[in-house]
């Protein structure tokens, strides 16, 4: 009686052992599977189609909320979606030999502007129209400044006293390395909303006599004078916010941990939060959240491309060539547009 009570009781044991290692593998999955969702194929072709697929508005994560679990399984699937696109560039740059792989610390070239934030061990690669102004809005925050506004110069730069200089050699590789990318033609748009439609000289230039004319025929007016300073290689190729990617950012041997694509790179900015620590911090979403802007640059985007002719189109490939060869974005009218090709 003694034996089957007691056989009994480990048999009961056992079972909610396996019963619970079961919930935690299932959960932990389910939670992997997630956040992957995330990258799932959209197929748009029009204007109007932009709004139903593009991820979500930024949404502030309640990360109190989410338990040891989730948080792992979130940078996890982060951190490995990063690995696979490092491996794809990579494999892109080796077949047609662009630039050496190999990276070290004493013989090193760097992306164009580097921000290292010692207090959390995370080193940024800066890029133009790619949300850098949030992770520099960011950046302030951790350092206490709520209003990163009040510390812009007079050219509305911000300042750079809150950044340190790089890290020492050994101190290198112990931080988190993190960098942002994007689909060339809507970056190209965001751009020239920004540098030329609001504030640029050129625009003048552009207008000419006819002060009526549309934004988005100034914008072809611009990708025509565009094509052909990047003949003769002046200003257009000169300027930061509209250079290409892959060589400003060393696409193909700066060491990156952590490589966001700008389109569907929520995940990667809550996994950068948890990993540094840094979860309790608002992070600075977009203009358009903001209320800054009444459309973002991906609708207007999409509404220029879809009345592009083709001629103007190839413009726009052919001062990206190496942008959508290396990165592997995709080009208007293709299935995945704006995303990165599946391999």
């Amino acid at each position: 009686m003694r034996f089957h009570l007691f056989s009994n009781l480990v048999y009961l044991v056992i079972a909610i052992i396996a019963v619970g290692l079961f919930a935690t593998f299932y959960y932990a999955s389910s939670s992997v599977s997630t956040y992957k969702c995330i990258t799932i194929k959209r197929t748009p072709h029009d204007a109007n189609s932009y709004k139903s697929f593009q991820p979500p508005p930024y949404r502030r994560k309640e990360f109190d909320d989410l338990t040891d679990a989730e948080k792992s399984a979130l940078v996890n699937a982060s951190l490995t979606r990063s690995k696979e696109l490092i491996a794809g560039i990579h494999r892109r740059c080796r077949l047609l030999d662009v630039e050496p792989l190999k990276w070290s610390y004493s013989k090193y070239r760097l992306p164009r502007l580097l921000i290292y934030k010692k207090s959390i061990k995370l080193l940024y690669s800066s890029n133009p129209k790619t949300g850098s102004s949030s992770f520099k809005n960011f950046f302030f925050k951790v350092d206490g400044v709520e209003d990163p506004h009040g510390v812009l110069n007079s050219r509305g730069h911000y300042v750079k006293a809150n950044f340190t200089l790089l890290p020492s050699e050994d101190e290198f590789r112990a931080n988190l390395i993190i960098g942002a990318i994007r689909n060339p033609a809507i970056r190209l748009i965001s751009g020239f909303r920004d540098k030329v439609l609001r504030k640029h000289q050129m625009l003048k230039k552009l207008k000419e006599e006819d002060t009526s004319i549309s934004d988005f025929e100034l914008f072809k007016r611009f990708l025509e004078l565009g094509y052909y300073n990047t003949t003769q290689n002046s200003w257009f190729v000169s300027n930061l916010h509209f250079r290409p990617q892959w060589n400003k950012m060393l696409v193909c041997s700066f060491p990156y941990d952590l490589l966001i694509q700008y389109e569907n790179g929520n995940m990667d900015i809550d996994a950068m939060q948890i990993i540094t620590n840094t979860t309790h911090i608002q992070y600075s979403p977009s203009r358009k959240y903001n209320g800054d802007d009444t459309h973002s640059s991906g609708d207007i985007a999409y509404e220029w491309l879809s009345k592009l002719d083709q001629e103007h189109l190839d413009i726009i490939y052919k001062i990206y060539a190496l942008d959508y060869d290396i990165l592997g974005y995709t080009k208007w009218g293709e299935a995945e547009f704006p995303f990165i090709k599946s391999d």
